[in-house]
């Protein structure tokens, strides 16, 4: 029980209960109890919101650790499955398979060709970021017009696969498969509309499937609060890394993997830390812009990263650059919505009953949210030191 300042209690404390009554304020200070008070005194309606509030985002606090938990192993190693079939001579082909180190080696998908279709020779080449297998591919009767399906021994293991194939002499043809679809049959043809559509939907995949970009926008909401602030912190962070990400998927700059993936995971534990020991005057607090802007450039070279994987098709490079990045900003932005919705859904309550104000109920909530980012964002910073180390 808080007590305020009354003139000649009674010894039991019943004056100042009696002063203060079911709604009594002095001063906006309100007596609360935290349980049932004495003699049955029942808890005022406020309190009972205010608790279930606090109680509401604890368990959405717990689950959005959970969730994290359990993208730990796989923040990044979302990454398609990518194959690269290029047409070396009339039917024969060079075919670059590229799987993320998240497979087991023992589940690594094997390619299943049309009839008169043989491999004479292949070889397998592990990497930190990824392992490569490089067939040479004989066809009696070509590949356009067929059919080519994946099959993984053990279990589907929800990836995307990213299909590539570059004749000699025309213009290649993309397709992103979703993880429920293994089998593509070769267009004869291509056009722009096609990479567009393929390259927007590896975009908006990308983003749902990178919990690390998504764990660092939730924090970046926490971070900025009001609407104004949101909008410019975001506007930031979607500028910067579509900066970067044109500068690196083009070829100008050329940025070590390990290191961003590091780096990205330290932006994270950033956040999180300003979350969980809020500071109105620090320099996140004061300048969302300026942190978001930073940490972006550094985001976009993650980005960047995926779609090297995927290759980016030198006809069509500028509508599938464009329509890459056009998906990752619908993606971020159904996901903004969704995190802003689910807070103003909680907070009508309050404001349509006036009777408590949650404030006291968001800061526990952004602490304990400060918890839920930075533990996986310390396992994925460590995890990925250890891939630097290694190499």
């Amino acid at each position: 029980m808080r007590y305020i300042s009354q003139p000649n209690p009674s010894p039991d404390g019943r004056g100042c209960r009696e002063a203060a009554g079911e709604g009594y304020r002095m001063r906006d200070i309100v007596i609360w109890y935290p349980s049932p008070g004495p003699s049955g005194h029942p808890l005022p309606s406020g309190q009972g919101f205010a608790r279930n509030f606090y109680l509401f985002w604890t368990a959405v606090a717990v689950c959005l650790f959970v969730l994290a938990s359990a993208e730990i192993a796989s923040a990044h190693d979302a990454r398609p499955l990518s194959i690269l079939i290029a047409e070396r001579q009339a039917d024969t082909y060079r075919v670059d398979v590229r799987m993320p180190t998240s497979l087991e080696a023992d589940n690594r998908p094997e390619i299943l060709w049309p009839n008169g279709c043989v491999v004479p020779s292949h070889g397998i080449r592990e990497g930190s970021e990824a392992t490569e297998d490089t067939l040479l591919l004989k066809c009696t009767s070509g590949l356009e017009g067929q059919p080519i399906r994946i099959r993984y021994p053990l279990f589907n293991p929800a990836l995307s696969t990213l299909l590539r194939f570059v004749p000699s002499g025309d213009a290649p043809r993309t397709t992103v498969l979703p993880p429920d679809q293994l089998e593509w049959t070769i267009p004869p043809s291509s056009n722009w509309r096609t990479v567009a559509h393929d390259y927007f939907l590896l975009g908006v995949k990308h983003i749902w499937e990178g919990m690390d970009h998504l764990l660092f926008v939730a924090g970046l909401l926490m971070l900025a609060r009001t609407p104004r602030r949101i909008a410019v912190a975001v506007t930031g962070f979607t500028i910067a890394h579509s900066i970067t990400l044109s500068l690196s998927a083009l070829g100008f700059v050329r940025v070590p993997v390990p290191p961003i993936e590091a780096g990205i995971a330290l932006s994270i534990l950033f956040l999180a830390r300003e979350i969980a020991s809020p500071n109105p005057e620090s320099l996140a607090r004061r300048f969302p812009l300026l942190v978001s802007s930073l940490f972006g450039l550094l985001h976009g070279f993650g980005f960047a990263a995926a779609l090297r994987d995927a290759g980016l098709p030198q006809k069509e490079i500028i509508p599938a650059l464009l329509l890459f990045n056009v998906g990752v900003e619908a993606g971020q932005l159904v996901f903004i919505g969704v995190v802003l919705a689910l807070i103003a859904a909680m907070l009508w309550p309050a404001r349509l009953t006036g009777r408590s104000n949650p404030r006291l109920a968001l800061q526990r909530f952004e602490y304990l949210c400060g918890y839920a980012l930075g533990l996986p964002a310390s396992f994925w910073f460590f995890q990925r030191l250890q891939v630097i180390w290694m190499r």
